[in-house]
C-alpha cells in the first residue's frame, strides 16, 4: 500500500511522503495499467487481474456504496457479474502528483450497456510502482458516475475533489 494514504471508501486523505518524479516510462505504465481495466474487466480475465490491481487494492463504487477489496474479491466480484454487464471504454486519463508525493490519475469513463445506452463517469485512482516486476497498478480507485446522474449525490468527503484537480503545481515532473 502507499505510505500515508488512507484507502477507505470515505477516506482519501493522505501525510506527507518523499516527492515522486516520473519517467515518461512511468507515465506510459500508469496509462497501460489504466487501459488495461477495461479489457480485463469486461473479458472477465481473472487472471489478469494482478496485471492492473494490487494484491490489496480498493475499488469504491461512490454513489452505490460498493467496495470491493483485494484481488480474491476481485475475482468473486467479476465471477458474479451478469452478462449484460456495461463494456468500458476509459478516456482522457491525466497524471497527477501533489505536494504529498502519491501519484493519482484522473480518467473518464465510457460504459456501453447491452441496451446501447451510454454511461458514463470519472474513475479516481492511487497508483503504485508493481512489486513483482515493470509497470504500474490500481491500488485505489473511486468510481464516480456522472450519468445517468444519480437521483441522491452522494458528496465526496472533504478535499477529495482537489486531490484530482488538475493545476500546475500536481502536473507530474517527468525525466527521461
Amino acid at each position: 500500500m502507499t505510505a500515508g494514504v488512507d484507502h477507505s471508501p470515505a477516506g482519501g486523505g493522505v501525510a506527507a511522503v518523499a516527492p515522486v518524479t516520473l519517467t515518461a516510462a512511468d507515465i506510459a505504465g500508469i496509462h497501460q495499467a489504466i487501459a488495461l481495466f477495461a479489457h480485463v474487466f469486461d473479458n472477465d480475465d481473472l487472471d489478469a487481474l494482478p496485471l492492473v490491481f494490487t494484491p490489496g487494492f480498493t475499488s469504491a463504487h461512490h454513489s452505490s456504496g460498493t467496495v470491493v477489496t483485494g484481488l480474491d474479491a476481485g475475482r468473486e466480484y467479476l465471477s458474479r457479474r451478469p452478462s449484460t454487464t456495461p463494456d468500458h471504454q476509459t478516456v482522457n486519463t491525466i497524471v497527477l502528483v501533489g505536494p504529498d508525493g502519491i501519484g493519482r490519475a484522473r480518467s473518464r469513463f465510457l460504459a456501453v450497456t447491452d441496451t446501447g445506452e451510454v454511461h458514463n463517469g470519472d474513475y479516481l485512482d492511487i497508483l503504485e510502482r508493481a512489486d513483482d516486476g515493470p509497470g504500474w497498478r490500481i491500488a485505489y480507485r473511486r468510481i464516480l458516475v456522472r450519468f445517468p446522474r444519480p437521483e441522491e449525490p452522494v458528496p465526496l468527503p472533504p478535499g477529495v475533489a482537489e486531490l484530482y484537480q488538475p493545476t500546475p503545481a500536481n502536473q507530474p515532473r517527468i525525466v527521461g
